[in-house]
């Protein structure tokens, strides 16, 4: 009876302890809707690099939105990638400044990007951008 006590208490403690880390980790993953947008913001380096990759999908009308610490180039390539997708490049007032358009896993190692210095970056699936009406020089209502 006492050994069931034990691991019950140890059990708690360590649901406990993961609840508190995830918590303050900034690695927690953030899903917002926003009109028609579903988004899950990444906004870390680690959550940042690996971004879709893996993923076998990606729900219809939703999106990873990628927060950068700072305005720069960003390229984004398909390494692990298992579908295709749309990417969408912000500046830091969250107009969209370059827009890729049905981009194949196949196109790995070749990377993408605007030259022009971009603070959020959106990927979805391949068509996202026309179903939307997503163009270059719209501002985007996105809280992050």
């Amino acid at each position: 009876m006492r050994t069931k006590i034990t691991i019950i208490i140890l059990l708690l403690v360590l649901v406990i302890s993961i609840f508190i880390l995830n918590r303050n980790n900034k690695d927690f993953v953030v899903t917002k809707k926003n009109n028609d947008i579903t988004y899950i913001i990444v906004n870390t380096p680690e959550s940042r690099t690996l971004g879709l990759s893996g993923r076998e999908s990606l729900p219809e009308d939703t999106a990873m939105l990628f927060v950068f610490d700072k305005p720069g180039i960003y390229k984004f390539w398909m390494k692990d990638m298992n579908f295709p997708i749309d990417i969408i490049w912000l500046d830091e007032n969250k107009k969209i400044i370059h827009i890729e358009e049905n981009i194949a896993p196949e196109t790995y190692p070749a990377s993408f990007g605007p030259e022009k210095d971009s603070l959020y970056v959106l990927e979805a699936n391949a068509g996202f951008a026309s179903k939307k009406g997503l163009q270059v020089g719209k501002v985007l209502d996105l809280q992050n």
